[in-house]
């Protein structure tokens, strides 16, 4: 389990047993003295897990992240590929 704090967010990478090999990252939004979940995404691959999680600290660490969260459709991507 790995977690990273930025800006008043916690993401959370984590693999458990009881998921089978899913990885799982989830966003959460810090407010004293409680914790609201705002994204939770899966994936079969350690790897990806990762590159996603840090393509979402950067941006929430740029302070743009949050509205990327909240109004993304669901997939594995924040942003529509460039064409």
């Amino acid at each position: 389990m790995s977690d990273r704090s930025i800006r008043g967010y916690t993401v959370r990478i984590a693999q458990t047993d009881a998921l089978g090999s899913a990885w799982v990252v989830r966003v959460y939004r810090n407010r004293f003295p409680f914790r609201k979940s705002v994204s939770s995404d899966w994936f079969l691959d350690g790897v990806q897990a990762a590159r996603f999680a840090d393509q979402i600290a950067e941006e929430l660490g740029n302070g743009e992240g949050s509205d990327n969260l909240r109004d993304r459709k669901p997939g594995w991507t924040l942003h529509r590929p460039v064409r």
